[in-house]
């Protein structure tokens, strides 16, 4: 009985830390929207990711984790290309649609991560995670159907946002599978300290470009965010070290709980009913693919 209770704690542990994961990042994003009313995509995503370095800095020295060698910064380094494609793409759609419907688009990422890891990590998804991810699909078409413009004769109403979010949508997937990769070996508190280090270089520049200035208000904030990402990264690389990519993945679709709460308390944000009607196909997606879980390891580098 005891082994029968151990051994579904280990399968259903990387599915509820996942779960928890994706609630901090969500939280982090309603903060990312409204901060985007006075600053940019990329000034955002550089500040969001310097606080990310201090925080995972500090829990890199509390852990006395060993400093990575040369050979560990090369892979680290392509992954977070893949990070910071994905905060300023995502951070933009932000602030140009509604959190619900850029969550939705995002909701793509499982799709591709599914694709992604059975090419790169050997990984075969079984017929409940296809079945899983043809709901959430399903579900993302609903929502999207709400954003045509049909007095425009069909037209997307805010076509740059949608393609940003499908950006995000594919880089993001790419990272993950990418973390899975390099959680199956390398330290965790590394791995985050890494790629908020390595993404706060890459888009300063961008940051510096449209720099706007600060409030104390403004420092807070982006302190919470920091400390929120960090977290939530911290808890994504320990869930991808334990279990395959493509069946973690589905449970992004979660995220559009969260983003139904934050977009209506926070932004009055009232969903419309294809909305709602996606919503329910996306958490029948991650309904069925928490019915089985796997353990497995990956065996193949990723990037150039």
């Amino acid at each position: 009985m005891f082994q029968a209770i151990a051994r579904r704690a280990v399968l259903n542990g990387p599915a509820l830390v996942t779960i928890t994961a994706i609630g901090l990042l969500s939280v982090m994003d309603g903060l990312i929207k409204y901060m985007t009313v006075e600053h940019s995509a990329g000034q955002i995503a550089a500040l969001r990711y310097a606080v990310g370095s201090l925080a995972a800095g500090a829990v890199f020295y509390a852990t006395r984790t060993a400093l990575p060698g040369p050979a560990m910064l090369r892979p680290h380094l392509w992954r977070s290309v893949l990070v910071s494609v994905t905060a300023v793409t995502f951070f933009y759609s932000l602030s140009v649609l509604q959190l619900a419907v850029a969550l939705a688009l995002s909701f793509t990422s499982p799709l591709f991560i599914a694709l992604f890891a059975a090419l790169f990590l050997g990984e075969r998804p079984g017929r409940s995670i296809l079945m899983a991810l043809g709901l959430g699909f399903a579900g993302v078409l609903v929502v999207l159907w709400n954003e045509l413009d049909v007095s425009a004769g069909g037209n997307l109403a805010n076509g740059p946002g949608i393609l940003a979010a499908l950006v995000a949508a594919v880089t993001y997937a790419l990272a993950m599978v990418t973390l899975k990769s390099r959680a199956a070996r390398d330290p965790i508190p590394t791995i985050v300290l890494l790629q908020n280090v390595f993404s706060c270089l890459l888009v300063s520049p961008l940051g510096l470009l449209h720099w706007t200035p600060l409030s104390s208000g403004d420092l807070w904030m982006f302190a919470l965010i920091g400390v929120l990402g960090t977290a939530g990264h911290l808890c994504m690389a320990w869930a991808y070290g334990r279990a395959d990519a493509s069946r973690l993945g589905v449970f992004e679709y979660t995220a559009f709980i969260w983003a139904l709460a934050i977009g209506l308390v926070a932004f009055s944000e009232i969903p419309a009913p294809s909305t709602l009607a996606g919503a329910a196909l996306i958490a029948g997606g991650a309904l069925l693919a928490s019915r089985r879980s796997r353990l497995r390891e990956a065996e193949v580098e990723i990037g150039p």
